[in-house]
């Protein structure tokens, strides 16, 4: 079952952010890490200049970063991390992965990559550096991207990295403006973005969108309304916005969770109703920029069928 389904009794065009408390993981360790993790390497391994680009100039908010990043995870999954610290001299045991590393902080050249490339690598969230006038994006390790990727986005500002804005969704883009604008250090948030998708795999990055374009329209004649729900999978993204220390910068952190739908509503009571409600409240563009509309009719005759079963 996924730790979040955002889907209350009717649409709620809220941004919908809420404190980052100590009970919140920023860093989520779940069943899922190494299995994500791996399936990262491969992908960085592959094509490094495709999943991690960054900008000159960025470097102290990279180690920034690590800082942040290393710290929590030894914090919350002591029994996976270890983390000792000597000054700059930082040694660094991922025992999930039974690897190790030693480095300096503020000395690349004791990290086998650049320093937010290297500690995306130990973690499964994607990890994105945005900092300076606009909030621009100056660096990022983008693996499970819903549509997007680097090579589009890289040195833009906020609002261009967005553009062009959907007028439904342009409210909640200039709340989240002024929230990457304003947001306090030793204040970090976090919300939840969701969609329903035809397939499971995590990296949906730009150069996967022609084969996923044509898998909506062969799969789309055979979603029977009774089995409709076998065939989506539930797609949650978990932000994090975090001002970095001495930097100034923000991380924004995104770990991607998903499972089968019906798998959804069999562990929640009340799911089916509650989706519904919000599929039939939620804006019709809206549900055309989360590419929900081909298969909205069929899904709704299927949860309805669902709750009174």
């Amino acid at each position: 079952m996924l730790p979040y389904f955002p889907f209350g009794p009717q649409f709620n065009d809220k941004i919908g952010t809420r404190l980052l408390t100590d009970a919140d993981p920023l860093i989520d360790i779940d069943d899922h890490y190494l299995a994500e993790v791996l399936l990262k390497r491969q992908l960085l391994t592959g094509q490094p200049g495709y999943y991690y680009q960054s900008q000159p100039g960025h470097e102290t908010a990279q180690w920034d970063v690590v800082a942040l990043v290393l710290q929590e995870a030894a914090r919350r999954a002591p029994d996976a991390f270890t983390l000792q610290q000597q000054g700059d001299e930082w040694h660094w045991q991922n025992h999930r992965l039974n690897e190790a590393c030693t480095f300096t902080v503020g000395k690349v050249d004791t990290l086998p990559q650049e320093p937010l490339d290297w500690v995306g690598r130990q973690v499964a969230e994607d990890l994105l550096v945005l900092s300076g006038e606009g909030v621009r994006l100056v660096a990022g390790q983008l693996c499970f991207g819903n549509g997007w990727c680097l090579d589009d986005k890289l040195g833009l500002p906020f609002w261009d990295i967005h553009a062009p804005i959907n007028p439904i969704v342009e409210s909640m883009m200039r709340a989240a403006l002024v929230l990457m604008e304003r947001i306090p250090l030793g204040r970090p948030v976090w919300r939840l973005n969701w969609s329903l998708k035809l397939s499971d795999q995590l990296d949906m990055t730009s150069r996967h969108t022609p084969a996923l374009d044509r898998l909506l329209a062969e799969r789309l004649p055979q979603l029977a309304l009774d089995t409709i729900a076998q065939q989506l999978f539930v797609r949650i993204e978990r932000q994090t916005l975090t001002r970095l220390q001495r930097s100034g910068a923000v991380l924004f952190g995104i770990h991607t969770y998903q499972n089968r739908l019906d798998r959804e509503l069999a562990e929640r009571p009340g799911a089916a109703q509650n989706l519904a409600a919000v599929l039939e409240t939620a804006p019709p563009a809206l549900l055309d920029y989360k590419g929900i509309s081909p298969f909205l009719e069929p899904l709704l005759t299927g949860l309805k069928q669902e709750k009174t079963s």
